[in-house]
């Protein structure tokens, strides 16, 4: 049996190819679920549009509309909440951004269509939470925030402060 060699510029074309073609089932799954997403959710607008006809209080200008809700991770503030619970069992360890933000893939059932899309939701999306609850005193960094923003966070529930009675009344409980 020969052994042939591959010349490399034909490897890179075969390899430009399989990504290229992966990129576009990526693609054409994400578009398929969003197919099926915006059909619901015209089914939905048509129904609310019917209701509106008939309601006499619903003004005009009202009906043309549009926000963007936080139906996502479902109700107000879930997101913020799961954030609290998940420290607060993690306590005293932190935890990272990248392992916040697999778990919360899990738990919301979140879907990104790229890389972009999902370091977007970690950084804008889950740091701007986080932020806010150390902003509230309720969690700590525990990373650099001086160092490159570019860089994995750490995060922990913050312990609110206690004097040294407490803390023998803890250490006796235990």
């Amino acid at each position: 049996m020969t052994r042939t060699r591959t010349a490399p510029e034909v490897k890179w074309v075969a390899n430009e190819m399989a990504a290229v073609r992966g990129e576009l089932e990526r693609i054409e799954k994400s578009m398929a679920r969003l197919v099926q997403l915006r059909s619901k959710l015209q089914e939905d607008l048509a129904a609310l549009e019917h209701v509106a006809e008939q309601l006499a209080t619903v003004p005009p200008a009202a009906r043309d509309l549009s926000v963007r809700t936080h139906g996502r991770y479902g109700t107000r503030g879930a997101l913020r909440n799961w954030l609290r619970q998940v420290l607060q069992q993690a306590y005293p360890r932190a935890l990272d951004s990248l392992s916040l933000t697999e778990q919360a893939i899990a738990v919301f059932g979140l879907q990104f269509t790229s890389t972009r899309e999902r370091y977007r939701f970690t950084t804008d999306i889950l740091g701007s939470a986080l932020r806010k609850l150390v902003e509230y005193g309720e969690v700590e960094r525990v990373h650099d925030v001086s160092r490159p923003s570019n860089r994995i966070g750490a995060w922990r529930w913050k312990m609110p402060d206690c004097n040294l009675d407490e803390l023998r009344q803890r250490h006796a409980t235990r």
